[in-house]
């Protein structure tokens, strides 16, 4: 089986979308974030993969 390499990802809070999730604390309950924008906290966050650029092929 192939493997896709993956590309960057970026971390969206599951209640408004939004990017501005940070890492909180990580205790013996496992990590936490926070979200910025509407302050949710918690352990479960969305993690969206972004399309990759395509390059141009060399000369």
């Amino acid at each position: 089986m192939r493997h896709r390499p993956r590309g960057k990802s970026v971390l969206r809070c599951p209640q408004c979308r939004s990017a501005h999730v940070v890492y909180d604390a990580a205790l013996i309950t496992g990590q936490r974030y926070h979200c910025l924008d509407c302050d949710y906290v918690g352990s479960f966050v969305l993690e969206e993969e972004l399309p990759r650029s395509v390059e141009p092929a060399p000369p």
